[in-house]
């Protein structure tokens, strides 16, 4: 599926599966008992040493899934915006060029002020259970 805003990562995986071209799942590689979730938008995830863990399994790796590219591009131009696992990836995209890393003295600010809350948080204020 291609859809606006998503770079070119759903483009090269159509092309890859269309090819034929052998590639590797990671997730369909490790046993049940350490398989993780990848996703960047889940919150649960531990960080210790600039590593994630997903119920003390280390994760293979981070899917930005959700997360727009041109985002990253404008935090490492200095932009300081929110995203998940933020300060993660910016710790591994400068690992080789510490000195490059933008460095932010305020708290991230949403890139989407505008963004209505989620259904949930709206049902619970319309039952007034949160302000």
């Amino acid at each position: 599926v291609l859809y606006e805003g998503a770079g070119e990562q759903p483009l090269i995986n159509y092309m890859v599966m269309r090819s034929g071209i052998p590639s590797y799942n990671f997730a369909h590689s490790l046993p049940d008992t350490e398989k993780t979730g990848c996703s960047a938008t889940s919150k649960h995830f531990q960080e210790k040493e600039h590593i994630l863990y997903d119920k003390g399994n280390q994760l293979t790796y981070l899917h930005y899934i959700g997360v727009q590219p041109n985002m990253m591009t404008r935090v490492c131009s200095g932009e300081n915006l929110d995203f998940p696992y933020r300060d993660l990836f910016l710790y591994y995209r400068y690992l080789h060029e510490p000195e490059k890393c933008p460095v932010f003295t305020t708290p991230p600010v949403s890139p989407y002020p505008n963004s209505q809350p989620n259904l949930l948080k709206r049902v619970l204020r319309k039952l007034k259970l949160l302000s």
